[in-house]
């Protein structure tokens, strides 16, 4: 969800520039800069921008200059004293440090651009508008790339969990196999003075039960389940970013399960290392549109 994107357009002396960055986000969330003239195309340049961006924290600045200076820009000395002097009261009553000036001049009605008024706006909408979908396209280019780069990692990471699970395949025999031979080796060193010696039929029903407890067979298949369709979503023509960040969970879910079934040392490292490698696509899976 993290992009840029500008463009530029020029009507006349008139230049528009238009800067577009985002960041992360459940939901689509826009924030606007433009004179005031320009505030009623709100919901035109969110319909534009909504066309190529699902989710993210939008940020859009809309920026002219002219080349004539017949209409630049004035302060407003009115708004600006106004917005001063209530600063500095509430600095008072609060006990606060005082404000700093510059933090006026990003306030709205301070810049007196009445060469952009409603009307003057709707003759410069179809411009501004050209340049919404431009610097759109150019931040969809931008993401495409990340995108790409991103992908690979995600990869890579699906590639090492798949390998801790086939060195899990190869290690959970062992886990009955040893867990036998150490209630053997128990049982007889408590018996050893009673002159007897029990064998593996004598403990049969324990191990079936421990067996049981410690049976991952099918939180293996479900994982290896859980990383084919990830590849797939992966490959998917459709950003699949929601999708993808629950498939993540489920993943950790059956690798956490594995690792607290296994009762096995060789088995506990290598859903550590699983984890981990979770944790590192869940990062980068909060970054997917």
């Amino acid at each position: 969800m993290t992009g840029f994107g500008e463009a530029r357009e020029r009507l006349g002396d008139v230049l528009c520039r238009i800067e577009l960055r985002s960041v992360n986000n459940r939901h689509f969330k826009l924030s606007l800069r433009c004179p005031d003239g320009f505030l009623q195309f709100e919901s035109e340049i969110e319909h534009l921008l909504r066309e190529t961006i699902t989710r993210g924290s939008v940020s859009l600045a809309i920026r002219f200059d002219r080349s004539s200076t017949s209409h630049a820009p004035r302060l407003n000395p009115a708004a600006i004293a106004d917005y001063w002097q209530q600063m500095q009261k509430i600095c008072a009553d609060l006990s606060l440090a005082p404000p700093e000036f510059s933090t006026v001049l990003s306030l709205p009605g301070v810049l007196d651009d009445g060469a952009f008024d409603t009307a003057t706006a709707q003759q410069m909408w179809p411009v501004v508008s050209q340049a919404v979908r431009a610097a759109a396209k150019h931040m969809g280019d931008f993401r495409r790339r990340e995108g790409a780069s991103m992908a690979d990692e995600l990869r890579t990471q699906c590639a090492a969990i798949a390998a801790q699970v086939d060195q899990v395949t190869a290690l959970a025999p062992q886990v009955i196999i040893e867990y036998r031979d150490k209630l053997l080796q128990r049982v007889n060193d408590l018996v050893k003075d009673l002159d007897t010696r029990l064998g593996p039929a004598d403990v049969l029903r324990e191990v079936a039960l421990h067996a049981d407890r410690c049976d991952i067979n099918e939180e293996i298949t479900r994982l290896r389940s859980h990383l084919s369709q990830f590849l797939k979503l992966l490959d998917d023509a459709v950003s699949q970013g929601r999708k993808l960040d629950f498939m993540c969970q489920e993943l950790f879910r059956e690798v956490n399960t594995i690792g607290s079934k296994s009762n096995h040392v060789g088995i506990a490292h290598a859903a550590v290392e699983a984890k981990v490698c979770v944790e590192r696509m869940r990062e980068i899976v909060q970054n997917v549109e």
